[in-house]
Formats: C-alpha cells, sequence, structure tokens
C-alpha cells in the first residue's frame, strides 16, 4: 500500500457552486471521486489545490492551525483537524477496497 500512497494526491473541487465540493483521489493521474463534503472553508481551501496523500498524514493541529492563521486553541483548526483525521479513514478504507478488486 505504501507504493500507491506515494503517488495519491487528495484535490476538493467545487463544481456544484453551492455549499458543497467534491473530493477526489488522483493515482498517477487517473482521478478517482471520493466523496461529497457540505460545506467548509478551510477543508476547501487546503485541499482546492491538491495534496499529497502522505503530506496530508503528516500534518499535526499546530502544522493545520499554521496553515490557517489561527491558534491551534482555535476551534475551527480543531474541527477541520478532526475532518482531516476522518478523511484520511475514508481514503484508507477507499484505497483497501479499491486493492482488494
Amino acid at each position: 500500500m505504501r507504493e500507491v500512497n506515494r503517488n495519491v494526491i487528495v484535490k476538493a473541487e467545487n463544481r456544484m457552486e453551492n455549499d458543497g465540493f467534491h473530493i477526489y483521489l488522483d493515482f498517477s493521474g487517473q482521478r478517482e471521486y471520493l466523496m461529497t463534503h457540505r460545506h467548509n472553508g478551510l477543508l476547501y481551501g487546503l485541499l482546492k489545490d491538491g495534496v499529497a496523500l502522505g503530506e496530508l498524514r503528516r500534518w499535526r493541529n499546530d502544522d493545520i492551525a499554521r496553515k490557517i492563521k489561527r491558534s491551534p486553541r482555535y476551534s475551527g483548526s480543531s474541527k477541520l483537524t478532526n475532518m482531516v483525521g476522518y478523511l484520511l479513514v475514508v481514503i484508507d478504507d477507499y484505497i483497501v477496497e479499491r486493492e482488494a478488486c
């Protein structure tokens, strides 16, 4: 699974033009839909340009707080940390199912 993770990019795209956005996984140029997420400007802001999966795994609460330019005690950074953690669980499940097929 490590070889797969090296080339995976997580990207958000707002095609609905309303309160939600789509999250895609890019496997070396092959894009696959992962999930739709309700409106959250902080998460969208982190993922809109694409983030390597390995980099996303290394982020901690302080790293996320720095990226959104807030204090680690700010509730937005802790919510964002929880969302990133949940997103990683969903991605891991998706990759395991993808490899099983």
